[in-house]
C-alpha cells in the first residue's frame, strides 16, 4: 500500500530472466512441432486410404467385368495387374482358393500412427454375390510407409530447430528486440501438402489416371516403357528438323525364350535386367537420348543427332560389351541390333517397321555368318529409297494406271475370333495388287507410291468398290475395310464416301471401317465428322494400331468409335511380358467402360490366345487362328 514520503519508481517492470525465454522458446517451437506431424499425420492417412480405395475400385470393376466365370483366370489377372504383398481369394463360404503372401518390412512408427487416425494397415475386403466370391488384398505401401517415417522425423526436427535456433543467434540477447522469423506453425502448414503428395506422386483426381501412371515404367529394369517412348517421340516430332540426321537403335534380347525354357523365368528376368543395366551404361545416353524398353524383349534409343563416325562407334561399343556378356554367361548369342539412320520427323509407325527389317537383315546375316554373333545391321533413307526403285524397271506411274484400268486387284478376308459370346466381330480384308503380268506387287510400297504420285485417293476409291460387291455377295457376314492415314484427311474422298455408303443402306450395317490412331490425330475435327458419318450411314469404326500413339480417352469419348484393335506389338510373347499384360489388361477395362470392344491382332501361338482371353480381350486375329485367304 502505498504510504506518503514514499518514492514512487517510474519505468517498465524488470525483464523476465533469460531462462524463461528460452523456456518459450522451446515451449513453442515443440507445440509448432507437434502441430506440424498432426496435420502431416492427418494428410497422410486420407493418401493411404485414398490408396486403398483406388485398389478397391480397380478390382471391383475387375470382378464386375469378368465374364468367363473362371476362378483361374481371373485369379491370373488380379495377381498379374497389381502388385500386392497379400492377396487371398476364396468363396463366401471360406473356401480358398488362391492365397500369396509376400514379406513387406514392418514400419512400426509409421502403422502406429496410422492406427491412431483409424487407418490401420490390414487386408481390405471385397465380397462378389455374382460370383460367389471374397477378394481380401494389401496394396503395396513400402514406399509411402517409408517415406511418411522420414519425413515424421524431419517434420518434427524442423519446427523445434527453426523455433530455437534464432533465440541462440540474436546476438546480445535478450537485450535487443528482433524481427521473428517466420511462425514454424506457418512454415509447417505449408510444407505438410507438398511433403505429403512425395508419399504417393503419382496420385491423382482419378482412379483411372492413377493406374494409367502405374503403367508407364517397366517394373523389372525401372526404365520407362512404350507408352512412355510414343510420348518422347511425339515431342521430337513436333521439334523436328529434317537437316539433322537421327538415329533409331532398337536392340532385341532374342535368347530370352531360349533362358526362359532351360533355366526358368527367373532367370530370363535376370537376363532381362543385366541387359539393361549394360545399356544404361552406354555413354552416348543422355536427358535428351533416354533407354526405353520397348516390350518383352526389345530396348529402344533415339539420338536426335548423331553422325556416321559416332554411330559405328556406338555399334562397336555395343557389340563388345554383348560380346564379353556372352563368354561371361557362355551363351549362344546374346542380342541383335537394328539401326534406323533418317531424317528427323519420320512416322514412328515407318520407323518401327524400318527398324524390324533392320533386325530380320542382322538375323539373316547372323544365319549366314555362323561363327559370329551379336550382329548389327543399319538401315537408312536411301536405302529403302534403292530398294523402292529397284523393285521393278517399269514406271510406277504406269504400273499404277494400270492397275488402275485392269481393276488388278484382290481381297483377301482374314477373321477375328470372338473370345465371349457378347463379341460382334467381323473379317478384315486385305488387299493384294498384281501387275499385268500376274505378278504379287508389295502392297506397302504400291500404296506409298500411290500417294507419292497423287493416285492414293482412285485406289482407295476402287478398294471400297470392290468391299461393297464383296458384302453384298455374303449377306450373312461383316466386313472391316481399312482407310489410310491419308485418304480420311481428304475431304474429297470423304464426301465420295458419304454418298457411295447412302446408296448401299442395306450394306453399310455390316461394314466396319479400321483407321489407324495415327491417322485419326491428324485432323481432329475432321476425323469427328468423319466418324460421325460413317455412323449416321450405319456403319461402324475400328480405331486401329491403338496404343502406337498417344491419344487420350477423352479424345476416344468424344469420337465414340466401335471398336479398338491393339497394335500388334502388346501381343508378341505377351504371355511373358507382365507389362504389357498391365498395359493391355488396363486399356481393356477403360475401354468397356466406355463401351468400346477391344481386339488384338498378329496372334502366333497358342500361349499368346490364353493370356489375351484371360485379359479380357473381346476377339483376337492372327495366324495362330486364320491366315488371309480368298472368299469362297
Amino acid at each position: 500500500m502505498f504510504k506518503p514520503g514514499q518514492k514512487i519508481q517510474h519505468g517498465l517492470p524488470a525483464m523476465k530472466s533469460p531462462s524463461f525465454i528460452a523456456l518459450s522458446h522451446w515451449t513453442a517451437a515443440l507445440l509448432s512441432a507437434v502441430l506440424a506431424l498432426w496435420l502431416f499425420w492427418f494428410a497422410a492417412a486420407q493418401q493411404i486410404q485414398s490408396l486403398y480405395q483406388l485398389h478397391y475400385s480397380a478390382i471391383q470393376q475387375m470382378l464386375a467385368s469378368d465374364l468367363t466365370g473362371d476362378t483361374k483366370i481371373l485369379t491370373r489377372q488380379l495377381s498379374s495387374s497389381f502388385d500386392l504383398p497379400y492377396l487371398k481369394v476364396s468363396q463366401l463360404d471360406g473356401v480358398v482358393l488362391h492365397e500369396q503372401s509376400n514379406t513387406m518390412p514392418a514400419y512400426t512408427m509409421a502403422s502406429w500412427v496410422l492406427n491412431q487416425f483409424d487407418r490401420p494397415i490390414t487386408a481390405a475386403s471385397i465380397k462378389d454375390q455374382a460370383h460367389n466370391l471374397q477378394v481380401e488384398f494389401l496394396p503395396q505401401l513400402s514406399e509411402q510407409l517409408s517415406t511418411l517415417e522420414l519425413f515424421s522425423l524431419f517434420l518434427f526436427f524442423g519446427p523445434l530447430i527453426l523455433g530455437v535456433l534464432p533465440y541462440y543467434l540474436q546476438p546480445g540477447r535478450p537485450k535487443k528486440q528482433k524481427a521473428l522469423p517466420p511462425h514454424p506453425i506457418e512454415a509447417a502448414v505449408h510444407q505438410a501438402p507438398a511433403v505429403v503428395q512425395q508419399l504417393q506422386p503419382q496420385a491423382t483426381t482419378s482412379g483411372t489416371d492413377y493406374l494409367l501412371e502405374l503403367a508407364l515404367y517397366d517394373q523389372l529394369t525401372s526404365l520407362p516403357n512404350r507408352q512412355q517412348f510414343v510420348r518422347y517421340y511425339e515431342q521430337q516430332l513436333k521439334a523436328a528438323n529434317a537437316v539433322h540426321q537421327s538415329v533409331f537403335l532398337l536392340v532385341r534380347c532374342h535368347s530370352l525364350a531360349q533362358i526362359n525354357h532351360k533355366q526358368g523365368y527367373l532367370a530370363g528376368d535376370l537376363y532381362i535386367k543385366e541387359m539393361a543395366d549394360l545399356l544404361k551404361q552406354l555413354p552416348q545416353l543422355s536427358d535428351e537420348s533416354p533407354l526405353f524398353r520397348l516390350n518383352n524383349t526389345d530396348f529402344c534409343v533415339l539420338f536426335p543427332q548423331m553422325t556416321t563416325e559416332q554411330t559405328e562407334e556406338l555399334v562397336l561399343l555395343l557389340q563388345q560389351n554383348f560380346d564379353s556378356y556372352q563368354q561371361q554367361k557362355l551363351l549362344d548369342s546374346v542380342a541383335l541390333t537394328g539401326l534406323v539412320q533418317v531424317a528427323q520427323g519420320k512416322p514412328l509407325g515407318e520407323l518401327l517397321a524400318m527398324a524390324d527389317t533392320a533386325l530380320g537383315l542382322a538375323k539373316t546375316k547372323q544365319s549366314k555368318v555362323t561363327k559370329q554373333s551379336n550382329l548389327w545391321y543399319l538401315f537408312s533413307d536411301a536405302q529403302e529409297q534403292t530398294a523402292q526403285s529397284s523393285f521393278s524397271t517399269k514406271n510406277w506411274r504406269s504400273l499404277i494406271d494400270d492397275v488402275l484400268q485392269g481393276q488388278r486387284l484382290s481381297l483377301l478376308a482374314q477373321p477375328i475370333q470372338p473370345l465371349n459370346k457378347t463379341s460382334k466381330t467381323y473379317s478384315e480384308l486385305l488387299v493384294r495388287f498384281r501387275s499385268n503380268e500376274d505378278q504379287l506387287l508389295p502392297t506397302a510400297l504400291f500404296l506409298e507410291m500411290a500417294q507419292k504420285l497423287d493416285k492414293l485417293i482412285d485406289i482407295e476409291q476402287m478398294i471400297v468398290e470392290q468391299a461393297l460387291t464383296i458384302v453384298a455377295n455374303h449377306p450373312e457376314q461383316s466386313f472391316g475395310l481399312n482407310l489410310s492415314a491419308y485418304s480420311v484427311q481428304d475431304e474429297g474422298f470423304i464426301s465420295y464416301l458419304e454418298r457411295r455408303l447412302l446408296k448401299e443402306t442395306e450394306l453399310t450395317p455390316r461394314l466396319v471401317f479400321e483407321i489407324s490412331e495415327w491417322g485419326l490425330q491428324q485432323n481432329l475435327k475432321l476425323s469427328k465428322r468423319l466418324i460421325d458419318m460413317l455412323h449416321q450411314c450405319g456403319s461402324r469404326v475400328t480405331v486401329e494400331k491403338f496404343g502406337a500413339g498417344i491419344t487420350s480417352f477423352k479424345f476416344f469419348r468424344d469420337l465414340k468409335p466401335d471398336f479398338v484393335k491393339m497394335d500388334g506389338s502388346y501381343t508378341r510373347q505377351i504371355e511373358e511380358d507382365k507389362n504389357n499384360q498391365y498395359f493391355v489388361r488396363l486399356m481393356v477395362d477403360l475401354a468397356h467402360r466406355i463401351g468400346v470392344a477391344v481386339f488384338a491382332e498378329n496372334v502366333e501361338t497358342a500361349a499368346e490366345k490364353q493370356m489375351l482371353e484371360s485379359l479380357l480381350i473381346d476377339g483376337i486375329q492372327g495366324y495362330f487362328l486364320s491366315k488371309p485367304a480368298p472368299l469362297e
